[in-house]
Parts: structure tokens; sequence; C-alpha cells
């Protein structure tokens, strides 16, 4: 049985961040974190080193996550984007998937400048990406990014 922690937060591609970000601080009361660049991602045929601009909200989890569109790329459509998971062994449980019917979609490093992929799409049969993201990489500047105690772990109870 895989080990993969319950969803920690909801990507979603907007068109403008700002206006994303205050329209859903209006509707929910969302905090955001600053604008920053995204780790360098990539899918088939995007262009090389795509880094959408994103934020992420300080409520949660889950947490929104904000991406802005980049066009001709997989993130080029508006709305829900993925769910986002924690995992142990990101790069395993890709495999594993990929091993069970469900194709990896693309890859990204963690953090812009990263060199190894941390982070890894996949979809279900009825079209929901699914992002893995490896704790031990993506943990430690989450909770930098938000604020959160240093101490900050994966959560235990497995999906």
């Amino acid at each position: 049985m895989p080990i993969i922690n319950v969803g920690y937060h909801l990507g979603v591609v907007v068109s403008d961040l700002r206006a994303a970000m205050d329209e859903l601080s209006e509707l929910l009361g969302s905090d955001w974190g600053p604008i920053v660049p995204s780790g360098h991602q990539s899918g088939p045929g995007d262009p090389a080193d795509t880094a959408p601009r994103m934020t992420i909200s300080r409520q949660g989890p889950p947490y929104i996550e904000l991406l802005q569109r980049t066009p001709g790329t997989v993130w080029d459509t508006l709305g829900l984007h993925h769910i986002g998971y924690w995992a142990a062994d990101a790069r395993a449980e890709s495999e594993r998937m990929a091993a069970q019917g469900f194709p990896l979609e693309a890859s990204a490093v963690v953090l812009h400048g990263d060199t190894e992929p941390g982070v890894y799409y996949h979809r279900t049969a009825d079209g929901l990406r699914l992002e893995l993201v490896e704790f031990g990489r993506g943990g430690p500047p989450l909770a930098q990014y938000l604020g959160l105690p240093s101490d900050f772990e994966m959560p235990t109870d497995a999906a």
C-alpha cells in the first residue's frame, strides 16, 4: 500500500494573480504569501524552464495555491489544476502510479534553481490531476514561506 499523506493544497490556475487574490480574500477571508516564481516545470511540449508565478494562502490545510496561467503549457487551462499530496518518496510514488497505468504528465523542481524534480503530476482516468510533492524537499520551504513553526512535519495519517 502506498504511503501518501492527506492532500495539503488545491492548485488553481488563474488569469490574474492579484485579481484572484483580492477576490478570494473578499469571498473567503484569505491572506496570501508573496507572489514568487514556482520551480521550473516541464511537461510534453512545454517551453524550457517554465515557472508560473504563484502564491499560497496562509490558511490551511488545505491551502489554496494560485498559479498564473501560462499559455501553451500544462498550466494553460483556467480553474482547478491539481490536488497536492505530500509523499515521503515522490519519485517512487510517481513510478508506482505510472506502472498502474497513470502516466507521468509533468514534473517540476520544488524550488527555482533545484536540478532534480521533487514534484510529479499524474491524471486519473476521469482527468483529475494529482500532484505528488516530496515532503523532505517541499516541506521546509513551505514552512518558511508560510511562517509555520520550524518543527513542521508531514502529516502521519495516510490516505
